[in-house]
């Protein structure tokens, strides 16, 4: 069992992500990473990493989107219409257009080739009506105004009254992937570690922003919430600056792991089949894996592994320590660059490739660059030196990070695409440890808050 005691590595571990230690000079036995220059400041090197075009300003031309304005007043057909025009617009995928003059105005057919006269490109049309039996109905149509004929997307469902902005999310997702050749992210939640001091606690969001509550326990200090088999919600708590255990949503009681020790970080593969664990033993934190966590095995010598994410094609990821700082590493191999501190890697599975996406800071001033997989072919997403967490959409094209900045909305949790441009803020609430997951097929129910 660790002799660390769970509050200095506590300590330890806040310091670290907070990125507010100095960087020391590397040693001359130590290998460059990224082929950055140890002499060089700090503050130098994260400037000579490639601004990525949307961040520079250069972003893609997005198609313009129309939706077709309709009269009804059904509180469904409005939350439908809502949630997924707000789907469609924090995508990046195309620019929404705003609402039309009254000669679009109808409930019957749509005037796709009106549409294409006033520049859309693609034009949707929602209706959301409660019938007799107290279920409702949804219906999503989308055109290309170059084929305006026939519907490239047509869906009709029913749901329970408590369902609709599920369902609506879902839909949103359909309409991008025919429009855009791949299904969106949005039917999913976001979870992350809010507060300050001993009320540090977990809680769930919805993806575009709406709805955030709290899940862990009021008594507990909470850290690295993670999505597991089933939409399962875990984190690491600590009770009376005692050990930090697993937990799960809605089981008051912890998981009994081994090997022993406080948890500092746990993240499971895509598909669910593998884990991965950070664990205090013998002074320092090391990284455990196995398929499942009845069967963890050590899977690093680094003294300092935390924060454990897996890439899609199954590679792990972490933050470990060197004698030049914190870097993430990827199947053992360091790939931030040396001279700045690293922490949070996630993996996107981009339609053109994966992306590592992470942290990098100086001092106080932090960003988030995004690389090749194995490194490489880095850039810089945000300029600001105040964003951190980030978080992979579940298509793989959007990233949700927190910001303290005063520019842009001001502080809050964003949602950007993975080219650095169209920062949304989603909300106004601060916080770290982000992660986001798809949310599973059929009724999505609120995680229980545990006592």
């Amino acid at each position: 069992m660790s002799r660390t005691h769970p509050s200095r590595v506590f300590c330890w571990l806040l310091t670290v992500a907070a990125l507010i230690a100095p960087v020391p000079a590397a040693r001359a036995d130590e290998p460059e990473v990224e082929g950055t220059a140890s002499s060089k400041r700090p503050e130098d090197l994260l400037r000579e990493i490639v601004v990525a075009s949307g961040t520079a300003g250069h972003a893609r031309r997005l198609p313009k989107l129309g939706f077709h304005p309709t009269l009804a007043a059904d509180e469904s057909d409005i939350t439908l219409r809502n949630v997924v025009r707000r789907d469609l617009d924090l995508s990046g995928e195309y620019e929404v257009m705003a609402e039309p003059s009254e000669s679009l105005l109808s409930d019957a057919s749509v005037d796709v080739v009106g549409w294409k006269t006033k520049g859309a490109e693609a034009v949707v049309q929602l209706f959301g009506k409660t019938q007799a039996n107290g279920k409702v109905s949804l219906d999503a149509l989308a055109w290309l105004t170059e084929s305006p004929d026939a519907p490239i997307y047509k869906q009709h469902v029913e749901v329970e009254a408590t369902q609709v902005r599920v369902e609506s999310h879902r839909l949103a997702d359909a309409i991008i992937g025919a429009l855009t050749g791949t299904a969106g992210g949005f039917s999913s939640e976001m979870s992350f570690v809010f507060g300050h001091g001993k009320a540090r606690r977990v809680y769930v969001i919805d993806s575009d922003g709406h709805d955030p509550y709290v899940v862990s326990p009021p008594d507990q200090l909470a850290l690295a919430p993670a999505f597991g088999p089933n939409h399962r919600l875990f984190w690491a708590g600590s009770s009376d600056q005692g050990a930090f255990n697993l937990f799960e949503a809605g089981d008051p009681n912890p998981i009994a792991l081994l090997p022993r020790g406080s948890v500092y970080g746990i993240a499971f593969s895509r598909e669910y089949d593998k884990v991965a664990v950070s664990i205090a033993r013998s002074g320092g934190i090391k990284m455990f894996t196995g398929p499942d966590l009845d069967h963890l095995r050590v899977a690093s010598s680094n003294d300092l592994a935390m924060h454990p994410t897996w890439s899609p094609n199954g590679k792990l990821g972490f933050v470990g320590e060197t004698k030049t700082g914190t870097h993430v590493f990827v199947d053992g191999k360091p790939i931030s660059p040396s001279g700045l501190m690293a922490s949070a890697p996630v993996f996107c599975r981009h339609p053109d490739g994966v992306r590592a996406v992470y942290t990098v800071g100086v001092g106080k001033k932090r960003d988030i660059v995004t690389s090749g997989e194995q490194g490489g072919s880095m850039l810089r997403l945000t300029t600001g030196g105040t964003s951190r967490h980030p978080a992979c959409s579940p298509d793989g094209r959007l990233i949700a990070f927190f910001s303290t900045g005063a520019g842009g909305e001001g502080p809050g949790l964003y949602i950007m695409h993975l080219d650095g441009s169209r920062a949304k803020r989603i909300s106004t609430l601060l916080g770290e440890s982000l992660r986001w997951a798809r949310a599973p097929l059929g009724k999505v129910k609120r995680f229980s808050v545990s006592k």
